[in-house]
């Protein structure tokens, strides 16, 4: 049996569909099982041992090299099985010819226009990877009850983040991340260093901060005022970051793929939503969590993915987000993991 799974971007979603990975492996212990992912994102995959293969697609390309290679050396590869987490016009051009049974992400269109526009919110939602499981309808009913997984090199004789203990009696080393996508995810700089300055006269921990080469000005800021904390940003890679955070108690995290790194890692995380909204699924998986958030905010979730800039122009979902609030949430979580 050839299963193909496809996931072209992003980070986040990459590592959220590591459990659909998972399952699928061990649902069909003995097929190849191949992942066609954006090269870029090629190095979340490498150290899986549940994936035979690591296709991966060259998003410079133009759209008519990709459809001549469908036609070509893609369509040399039958499978028996396709899952379609992307369910995109590029995601789809992959799949033509190969004859298999096609199963596409469903992307629930209606619900996240009634969540944006009708500001129908719920307590009751599911969390991405379980929708991705829903995808392949064999795995309907099957779940192994463990989380997110991203495989580093010194994961090869098994994976051991699963076995993670949570203990957080003593928070010595806090890991934040600043920066987001977009500005609208983004708690401001000046409120990040009230939290970092509560959070060392609290419990004296050693923070880390953590994100990419665009997170650099919030990291430069911060540092300036903090020239103890330590400064990863857009010095590691994804798979470094993650071994990073094997060595911390806790991650401080805008809505952004350092939660889904934190959760494969068995991290305990606080989230931090301005524009979204947990109701979108993309919430921390099967790790001890809280999240950090203004409901009062009534214009809440003005987006399903993140502005540039506030269209109200006052930013009350991130502005009115309090050092308290944190200090709430981490108590919260202490109380969870003793």
């Amino acid at each position: 049996m050839k299963i193909l799974i496809i996931r072209l971007s992003s980070i986040g979603d990459i590592i959220l569909s590591s459990f659909v990975v998972r399952l699928i492996r061990k649902l069909h212990p003995d097929a190849q099982i191949d992942f066609l992912v954006a090269k870029e994102y090629k190095s979340l995959l490498e150290f899986n041992p549940h994936i035979d293969r690591v296709i991966c697609y060259d998003k410079s390309k133009p759209f008519w090299k990709h459809l001549k290679e469908t036609f070509s050396l893609y369509n040399q590869m039958y499978y028996d099985v396709i899952v379609d987490l992307q369910n995109n016009f590029r995601s789809k051009i992959f799949t033509l010819g190969k004859y298999g049974a096609i199963y596409r992400f469903h992307k629930r269109r209606f619900y996240k226009f009634k969540l944006v526009f009708l500001k129908r919110r719920t307590d009751h939602f599911e969390p991405i990877p379980i929708l991705y499981r829903k995808t392949y309808p064999p795995l309907k009913e099957f779940d192994d009850g463990l989380g997110l997984e991203l495989w580093t090199a010194k994961d090869c004789d098994g994976y051991l983040p699963h076995s993670r203990v949570h203990n957080l009696k003593s928070i010595s080393r806090i890991a934040i991340a600043p920066g987001a996508k977009h500005f609208t995810k983004k708690y401001p700089e000046t409120k990040f260093a009230e939290l970092i300055e509560t959070l060392l006269a609290k419990f004296n921990s050693q923070i880390y901060l953590i994100g990419g080469t665009d997170d650099i000005p919030s990291a430069n800021f911060l540092t300036q005022k903090f020239p103890n904390i330590q400064n990863f940003v857009g010095k590691l890679d994804i798979l470094g970051t993650a071994e990073l955070l094997d060595n911390v108690d806790l991650v401080i995290s805008n809505d952004s793929s350092a939660v889904h790194i934190a959760s494969a890692r068995n991290v305990p995380v606080i989230q931090i939503f301005g524009s979204t909204v947990p109701e979108l699924g993309f919430v921390p998986f099967r790790v001890p969590y809280q999240i950090v958030e203004k409901n009062e905010v009534k214009c809440r979730p003005c987006t399903h993915y993140g502005k540039s800039a506030c269209p109200k122009g006052h930013f009350d979902c991130m502005n009115k987000i309090t050092t308290s609030d944190f200090l709430v949430a981490i108590e919260k979580l202490i109380q969870a993991c003793s």
